[in-house]
Order: C-alpha cells, then sequence, then structure tokens
C-alpha cells in the first residue's frame, strides 16, 4: 500500500505539471513584464501585420539622406520587393548618382556608373517588412542566417521587442519539479522478489554483467563517444543576425547582421493606408549613422528586370528626373507603374 505521505507528494507534482502546460507557449519576462510566444505563432502575427499594412507587394519609397546630424545631402528612390530583390539610386545635391542593388545577401553598387569595389552598406534587408506569411517569412529569415527556430526578449530603445535569432535572449526552461523523497514504508514489495532464476541462467546474468579481459562487455564509453555533440554554446560578445518585432503592435524595428551593420525603423506613419517607418537609420561600426527620412511611399509593380545589372550600371539620367525608366537602356522595359495603394 502506498502511504498517505506519499499520495500527497505524487499529487503536488502532478498538480505542478498540469499547471505548468497551458502556459508552455508563452513564458513570463520579469523585466521586461511581457510574454515570450511561440516563434510559429509570432511569425504568422509578423507577417498578419505585414499584410494588414499594404506591404505585401513591391513598393517605392521616397528619401531625404542625411549623415549623423548634418543637413540632407541626397535624394533617394528605393524600391523593395518581398522576395528579397531591392535597389537604391542616391543623387547628391552635388550631382553624383549612386546606385545600390541588392540581390538576396549580395550587396552591389555604382558611382557614376562606375562599380564601386567595397559598396557601402546603405542597401538593407527592408523586404523583412513584407513577407505576407509565415514560410515566406521563414525563408527569408533563414537566407540571411537568422536562426527562425529561437525567440527571446529584450529592450529596444521605450519599448520591448520580441528578438529572432538569438537562442541568448530565449526564456529559461521551467525548473525542475523535485522528485518526492521515499523512505522505506513508501517502497513496493517487490512481486518477483520470491522468484529464484536457476544455476544455469545465473551463471549466464553474470557473464553479462562482468565486463571481459578486452572491456567488450562495457559499452558505456562508446555510448557517451555516440551522443556526445558539437559546442552549441554561444558566447556573450558574439554578434548574431536577429530581427527585432515590437511587443505590442508587432511592427519590425530593428535588423541585425552578423558584420554588425544594423538598421532601427522609426515610428509607423500612413501614406494612403500604406503602413511603412516614418524614418530608418543603418548603423555601420565605426561610422555616423546613416539617416533615411520617408517622404511618400507606395506600392508598385516592379518586374525582374527592374533589379537588373543593367540598371544598375546605365548611365544616369542628367536632367535628375529620378524616373526609373529614364534610366532604362533602349530596348529594356524596366518601368516601375507607382500606383498609389488601394488598401
Amino acid at each position: 500500500m502506498i502511504s498517505r505521505a506519499l499520495e500527497l507528494r505524487l499529487l503536488g507534482a502532478l498538480v505542478a505539471v498540469l499547471v505548468w502546460i497551458p502556459l508552455s507557449g508563452i513564458v513570463s519576462a520579469p523585466d521586461a513584464q511581457a510574454f515570450i510566444p511561440r516563434v510559429d505563432r509570432a511569425m504568422k502575427e509578423i507577417a498578419r501585420v505585414n499584410r494588414a499594412s499594404g506591404r505585401g507587394q513591391a513598393l517605392q519609397l521616397e528619401l531625404t539622406m542625411r549623415v549623423g546630424e548634418r543637413p540632407p545631402i541626397a535624394l533617394g528612390q528605393l524600391i523593395t520587393h518581398p522576395s528579397g530583390l531591392a535597389r537604391l539610386e542616391l543623387r547628391g545635391f552635388g550631382g553624383r548618382v549612386d546606385r545600390y542593388l541588392l540581390s538576396g545577401r549580395e550587396l552591389l553598387g555604382t558611382k557614376d556608373g562606375l562599380r564601386l569595389d567595397r559598396p557601402q552598406p546603405l542597401l538593407q534587408p527592408l523586404f523583412f517588412l513584407q513577407p505576407s506569411s509565415e514560410a515566406t517569412l521563414r525563408a527569408a529569415l533563414e537566407a540571411f542566417d537568422i536562426l527562425s527556430d529561437s525567440i527571446g526578449l529584450a529592450t529596444c530603445g521605450e519599448q520591448d521587442c520580441f528578438v529572432i535569432g538569438d537562442p541568448r535572449l530565449a526564456a529559461p526552461l521551467p525548473d525542475p519539479v523535485p522528485e518526492p523523497q521515499l523512505t522505506d514504508a513508501d517502497v513496493l514489495e517487490d512481486p518477483l522478489a520470491e522468484l529464484t532464476l536457476d544455476p544455469e541462467s545465473q551463471a549466464g546474468a553474470r557473464e553479462l554483467a562482468e565486463p571481459d579481459e578486452e572491456g567488450a562487455g562495457d559499452r558505456s564509453g562508446d555510448t557517451l563517444d555516440f551522443l556526445e555533440g558539437p559546442d552549441l554554446l554561444i558566447s556573450e560578445d558574439a554578434l548574431l543576425p536577429r530581427l527585432w518585432v515590437d511587443t505590442e503592435d508587432l511592427q519590425v524595428r530593428r535588423i541585425d547582421r552578423a558584420s554588425g551593420v544594423y538598421t532601427i525603423f522609426g515610428p509607423i506613419v500612413s501614406f494612403d493606408k500604406l503602413l511603412v517607418p516614418a524614418w530608418f537609420e543603418v548603423h555601420e561600426p565605426g561610422a555616423e549613422p546613416i539617416r533615411f527620412d520617408v517622404n511618400r511611399a507606395v506600392q508598385v509593380t516592379a518586374p525582374p528586370q527592374a533589379f537588373s545589372r543593367k540598371w544598375l550600371f546605365a548611365p544616369a539620367d542628367p536632367s535628375g528626373s529620378g524616373d526609373p525608366a529614364s534610366d532604362s537602356p533602349a530596348g529594356l522595359d524596366e518601368s516601375v507603374d507607382s500606383v498609389p495603394s488601394s488598401r
């Protein structure tokens, strides 16, 4: 018979397990007064916000560029596609024209039509703001080596952000439920205690239990070697690519790259029901932040040719009209038909 004390201890352990099960999807964050959802649920909600914000197709942003706290130095036009393509044209007030083309993680740049060996990281993956499904968002993150199965919590300015891609910020596992301490009175009698093996079986059991001279009977070492895996610990100062989203509105607030470059986004504003950040800043280690203010944003139709290398190396329009079609080589339709968002 099980004692009353053991029954109470087992009941307490069962209650602790049942209480934990409904909360396994979210974990309380004591410092930020928020909850961390499962990463798949978070990405579904982020994709839903992207759809509701009207960013599910190609976008064209008209920008003003400045370095640090200095006056503006250029006007820009950024076209970003949810598939992972983006292009940026900057027209300096002194007549210089810079172009940048981003295809996945490959960044190319030109200055007045001449290739830049080391283009500045001005064009970042803003298309992380555009995926309209969990699958496309996960694919975009994994293309930039972001650990899409990890989600944590951190402060971002005056807000709290969910951070995808950094296991160091993930919620800790719950403390294990302590096992009840059994006494002699709590131990059940062995129903097989009165059974005995015949002499031959006893000899065979001893032979299996005792290793031979070469240690063939001891396989524990082999088992440990087989189960031993690589060291997955991440140092505290390691630079990981990460995606930060606001815990309240699930809008993207920051993108980190493994190079140390990161982009932060300002508050969301509306351009004819199209919701985009009012500004974004690109921070490169050892350099002043580069800020882009968004003056206008529209949905556009951007064919793949609009992101070709012919556009990148084409002579710039001397009139400075900024019309992508005017910079297209003859015979190549790279026009981008700008239409206001219908949302």
